[in-house]
């Protein structure tokens, strides 16, 4: 396993100038593909590894999504991905990681860091199957073509209006993202994973810890074989199907967060084997470097 951090066109400087980490995953906004030269040139040089991790906002500022056959959004969303992996090529990234969408239609506002959802805007999981299968499987063949990697995320089952608002986490918006059978169909059909720890977590609503972490541990088992990428975040309660990317700095875990230190090492011993997999935590930027080095000491000790 290789550990890394996730940096983007505010930061990028300021993590790597405090030491050189194995991997890199780039946020990567399509939009504002000009701001990334210099990140992509001094990653390059450095002789960094990295993956883009895709963003983007479809017209009217709706959010991409390959479940959502009406409207061309599915199809629009396939494009902005192909255009994503196109610049992958070009500057010498492994991977692109995409999430694979909702049942429901939702608007994006990535200056903000907000989602909202749109009224009376939902489809069968029957529908999303039908439309998100077939493109993912397309996107997987464009990007084997470009001699890199298509990776797709799980996802939490909710979200709140604001990515890092903790408090908003209690104003769950029922979401309805891709579910977790879902991704391991998506897997079992020969499809690149990335495990988000917290998303896969938080697709199950529950209050019995000892329930999730079952949860928790048999997703990760049926999903390692497919796994290329692990984001290790963990998450604050109430479990209620929303995330709060947390890290594992001991602030972290003495705020009860799941799962806990001795479960995160349970769940690395699975790919304990396995030099293809990237691990990079999620935190808030300044705790990102501490987070790498936990990580580090983690796979060192175990």
């Amino acid at each position: 396993m290789i550990a890394g951090v996730k940096i983007g066109p505010k930061n990028w400087q300021e993590i790597l100038n405090k030491g050189k980490p194995d991997c890199c995953e780039v946020w990567f906004r399509l939009d504002w593909a000009d701001q990334f030269a210099n990140l992509f040139k001094t990653l390059n040089k450095k002789n960094i590894l990295f993956g883009l991790h895709f963003w983007a906002m479809l017209p009217g500022k709706i959010e991409p999504n390959l479940a959502w056959e009406k409207e061309e959004i599915a199809d629009q969303t396939v494009e902005l991905m192909k255009q994503t992996i196109d610049i992958a090529q070009k500057i010498g990234a492994r991977y692109v990681n995409v999430h694979p969408g909702s049942l429901m239609l939702k608007k994006l506002d990535l200056e903000n860091q907000q989602m909202t959802l749109i009224p009376n805007k939902k489809i069968s999981l029957d529908k999303a199957r039908k439309s998100l299968i077939p493109r993912v499987k397309l996107l997987n063949q464009y990007a084997s073509k470009a001699d890199l990697l298509l990776l797709v995320e799980t996802l939490p089952k909710n979200e709140p209006a604001h990515f890092r608002d903790h408090t908003e986490r209690q104003k769950v918006q029922e979401v309805n993202n891709i579910p977790l059978d879902l991704m391991i169909e998506l897997a079992n059909a020969g499809i690149f994973i990335t495990n988000d720890i917290g998303h896969t977590a938080a697709s199950l609503i529950t209050k019995d810890r000892e329930k999730l972490w079952k949860y928790l541990l048999k997703a990760t088992k049926n999903l390692a074989s497919q796994t290329k990428l692990i984001h290790l975040n963990t998450i604050l309660p109430p479990f209620n199907g929303t995330d709060s990317h947390n890290g594992l700095l001991k602030k972290d875990f003495d705020q009860n967060v799941f799962p806990t230190k001795n479960q995160i090492i349970e769940l690395l011993k699975i790919f304990c084997d396995r030099d293809d997999i990237w691990i990079i935590p999620e935190p808030e930027m300044k705790d990102m470097v501490r987070n790498y080095r936990v990580i580090k000491h983690l796979l060192e000790d175990n």
